[in-house]
């Protein structure tokens, strides 16, 4: 395959849900993800439980220039979580969709997974994917030969690339040679300790865009069980 820019997309948009049990100033009637779909995409048991008691919905959207778009995204998702503390809601991420479990003060933009998930579909073939960067303006992430039995560290090198995609788009070009170090991994998957994490230990990932899938399509080269996770 041969590798090409990501074109810039327009306008990213993003989109939630504030769920309530008695209606705010509006009420919006877009159906909400199924029970289901908000599962497969990490919900978790006790989201889901408050959410079955917050019927009522109020929709927080907004579309953005592709320079703006991370902001965007960060002052957005602030702002339906505030809305929801005020008024005991439930807060879906639209676009994945998932309900989101921070607070409207541990929103961060380093901390990568609170942006995407990981498909695991295609494990069995050897593939890992995103859902949610499009609202970045990025085409997802598509994690090619992955060691089923070492998914995990996949999943965080994935992590690590992503906090670095948000950082660093559009500004720069992400289709080329990247190096992703056990740093950029902490601060993906939100450790509090990431800014001491050490930054010498690193593997490369090779990026190409495929352009007719609209994916970034990543190998690693290397193993990161050795480069980045050996004691």
């Amino acid at each position: 395959m041969t590798a090409r820019p990501v074109p810039r997309s327009a306008e990213p948009s993003v989109m939630y849900a504030v769920m309530t049990a008695e209606p705010l100033e509006s009420e919006d009637l877009i159906p909400p993800p199924s029970p289901q779909l908000l599962r497969r995409y990490g919900t978790s048991d006790a989201a889901m439980r408050r959410l079955r008691s917050r019927r009522h919905q109020l929709l927080v959207m907004r579309r953005s220039s592709l320079d703006d778009a991370a902001r965007t995204q960060l002052s957005t998702r602030v702002e339906a979580l505030r809305r929801a503390e005020a008024h005991d809601g439930v807060v879906i991420d639209l676009m994945i969709p998932r309900v989101v479990e921070q607070r409207s003060d541990e929103v961060s933009l380093e901390h990568a997974t609170q942006w995407y998930v990981v498909d695991y579909a295609g494990l069995e073939a050897g593939l890992l994917t995103t859902v949610g960067l499009t609202s970045f303006g990025l085409p997802e992430v598509e994690v090619e030969q992955v060691d089923q039995q070492g998914h995990a560290m996949f999943s965080a090198v994935l992590a690590g690339l992503v906090h670095r995609l948000i950082a660093e788009w559009p500004a720069n070009d992400p289709v080329g040679t990247a190096t992703i170090t056990l740093r950029d991994i902490a601060y993906g998957l939100g450790d509090p300790g990431a800014a001491q994490t050490p930054g010498n230990r690193s593997v490369d990932v090779a990026i190409d865009h495929d352009a007719d899938r609209q994916r970034l399509v990543v190998r690693l080269i290397g193993d990161p069980a050795t480069t980045l996770f050996a004691p």
